[in-house]
């Protein structure tokens, strides 16, 4: 089975760290994140920076010890885990985004409700998350 990333946009009502909580310990090895819905708009936008954060596992390279932190910081578009947590984690009480790399039928049996939720659409990327994209990939290049 190939992986998929699914972008699932939630509203106030449910704790993003329980749904982050619930999918990860269900869902061993999946990659799961939960961020501020404002971080992302576009699920190809979202596609592209897992795609960095998968490569930069792959070759060794993550920005952090863990491929859902790195994620987060290429979200961000930082470094710096504290200052990613500011700019783009999710809130408690605050609509947000659950990113899930994994197996998507693993994934709605796990929690039956996400599917059904609000995908985020996808579309052509704009030149600003073009320049996100490239901003996030030299995160590398400012590490080393």
């Amino acid at each position: 089975m190939e992986l998929e990333v699914l972008s699932i946009v939630f509203g106030n009502e449910i704790d993003p760290d329980e749904v982050k909580a619930s999918i990860a310990k269900k869902l061993p090895g999946a990659l799961v994140q939960t961020v501020n819905s404002k971080a992302a708009a576009n699920g190809a936008y979202v596609d592209m920076i897992v795609a960095q954060t998968l490569r930069a596992k792959g070759a060794g390279g993550l920005l952090a010890r863990k491929p859902e932190v790195d994620l987060l910081l290429r979200l961000a578009r930082t470094t710096q885990i504290s200052r990613a947590i500011e700019l783009v984690g999710a809130k408690k009480g605050k609509p947000f985004l659950l990113v899930v790399v994994g197996h998507a039928r693993k994934v709605e049996g796990v929690y039956p409700d996400v599917l059904r939720r609000g995908m985020l659409p996808r579309h052509p990327l704009s030149t600003s998350e073009l320049e996100k994209i490239e901003s996030a990939a030299l995160l590398n290049v400012e590490k080393a």
